[in-house]
């Protein structure tokens, strides 16, 4: 095989010269320049070349051009691959020269191989969002912090996609993204690992790091000045997210989280936190995934999307499930498939398989992707206390309807606090007006897991006694109706004569005062 110049490191004389010229070591060079020692080490032996940052800043701190400090030389390690190709190319046309120069690795933007690729089907609603991300990504200064939380399936990954394949991101951190897939199992090591391989720490380097705190220095160190965007998707762990927080100066972080705690001590500034898709915006990404389907069924497509509320997992699992069914355009299957759909727990267990590559950082690389298996990994590491007041819960209607602190206690039976596990695990949402609200899918989700009757009667009788003593005050009972209006039916359901009676006696002269005479 011809033998390929530049294939053994050339050290650079003038570099290491230049610098003995001045009588300084290593480190006072790397402390001048704002990097390490390693890396002056590296670039005088012909390891690796500086990037074009740092090649102006040694040009100046020696007074030298490059040539005369040998930093036009190609080096030994620019490209494995490189030599690779050329080898085979020169094995097979020998008479042919290899005149065009290595690529040097240090020029070239480092993307993760860990990065998700872009779905074939385009981000549906989120214009606003991306917007403002990006500009405070990209806003410069101090290492940014940004981080992304909501429910479960409202699309905080798909966020995070679509922002590192974004022209202008990528044309900002033009040293490159590195990408991190957490989860409730993370394997920290092996992710250390790869990004410690990307940016080029050797073997024998990584050998000798014990412990993530060694880990996440070296990875610092390696990383320097340059312009990198880092992605911790799907924290579950504060302490695993801030492990990987080791961006330099010109560096910026993106979290993603389910749990509202990790996101407001990530983003001092205050986390973004997603909301649902708006029913304009759901049928269109609806319409997107199944078009043929939703044009032929409008109303029923419209029925779908209040049913999830926007959830845009929920959609992109019945829009794929659609097209599937309605790819040969026969009515009987398409009416199936809607059909199916209608049911509460049918569309919990929509689930769709995924290759290696494609798992959900949430899930376990064999469990399919589905809304109750989004919904479960987080409701399984709840207490048993506060996994059975999630499922208590589903006694009230679903989002948009909220309800009062002192109702949902009252329903749980048990102590505040699990009221304040449950928002912080993204599965009960606290409003601006001091009420809580439950999504239409977590309702589903608990509504199959409540086994007794004990919430339901709870809030029989707590509406009972709110209505009894506060008859007269129309304002309140305009905010509770839909709640009282479900603890009647409720006891209707349980045969609860007694309570039931009391109920309508107080109720009735409010709903006819509203003019609700038929339903009085």
């Amino acid at each position: 095989m011809a033998h390929i110049p530049g294939s053994e490191p050339q050290p650079r004389i003038g570099l290491t010269a230049a610098r003995m010229a001045l009588d300084k070591s290593q480190q006072e060079i790397a402390d001048e320049l704002g990097t390490t020692h390693v890396n002056v080490s590296r670039w005088e032996r012909g390891i690796t070349k500086p990037n074009p940052y740092f090649r102006r800043k040694l040009c100046k701190l020696f007074g030298k051009t490059e040539a005369e400090l040998d930093l036009t030389v190609v080096p030994a390690s620019a490209s494995t691959a490189a030599l690779s190709a050329q080898s085979t190319l020169v094995a097979a046309a020998p008479t042919l020269p290899v005149t065009d120069p290595l690529p040097d690795l240090n020029e070239v933007a480092l993307y993760d191989p860990g990065i998700p690729l872009q779905p074939a089907i385009q981000l549906v609603g989120r214009d606003s969002d991306i917007a403002r991300i990006k500009l405070r990504l990209c806003a410069g200064g101090n290492v940014a912090l940004t981080a992304l939380n909501g429910l479960p399936g409202v699309g905080k990954t798909a966020l995070s996609i679509a922002l590192v394949h974004d022209p202008d991101v990528r044309e900002h951190f033009r040293d490159g993204i590195l990408w991190a897939g957490l989860g409730p199992s993370a394997n920290v090591p092996s992710l250390l690992s790869r990004w410690g391989t990307l940016l080029g720490i050797s073997q024998t380097e990584m050998a000798a790091l014990h412990g993530q705190e060694e880990w996440a220095k070296a990875i610092r160190s390696s990383i320097g000045l340059r312009t990198m965007l880092l992605v911790i998707d799907d924290a579950w762990d504060l302490m695993e997210a801030l492990t990987f927080k080791v961006g330099g100066p010109n560096c910026a972080h993106l979290v993603t989280t389910r749990f509202r705690d990790i996101a407001s001590h990530i983003a001092v500034g205050g986390a973004t936190e997603l909301q649902e898709l708006s029913e304009e915006e759901s049928m269109t990404l609806l319409r997107l995934l199944a078009p043929g389907v939703v044009e032929r069924e409008v109303q029923k497509a419209q029925t779908l999307v209040q049913a999830v509320g926007g959830l845009p997992l929920a959609l992109t699992l019945m829009g794929n499930y659609l097209r599937k069914q309605g790819y040969s355009g026969q009515t009987r299957r398409i009416t199936a498939a809607l059909e199916r759909l209608g049911k509460a727990e049918e569309r919990l267990h929509i689930s769709e398989p995924h290759g290696p590559v494609e798992t959900h950082p949430s899930l376990p690389g064999d469990m399919h992707l589905s809304l109750h298996s989004v919904i479960a990994v987080t409701d399984q590491l709840l207490s048993v206390e506060t996994r059975q007041a999630l499922y208590s819960l589903a006694v009230f209607p679903p989002k948009p309807n909220s309800f009062s602190e002192e109702a949902a206690l009252a329903v749980i039976d048990c102590d505040v606090d699990n009221l304040d596990l449950l928002v912080d695990s993204s599965l009960l949402e606290y409003t601006a007006s001091g009420r809580y609200t439950i999504h239409q899918t977590i309702s589903d989700y608990a509504r199959q897991h409540l086994e007794e009757k004990k919430p339901h009667k709870n809030l029989i009788n707590f509406m009972i006694e709110l209505v009894e003593e506060h008859k007269k005050d129309y304002e309140l009972l305009d905010l509770e109706s839909n709640i009282i209006l479900r603890a009647l039916d409720y006891a209707y359901e349980l045969d609860m004569k007694e309570e039931l009676v009391r109920a309508v006696i107080a109720f009735v002269p409010y709903m006819q005062a509203r003019g609700s005479y038929e339903k009085a």
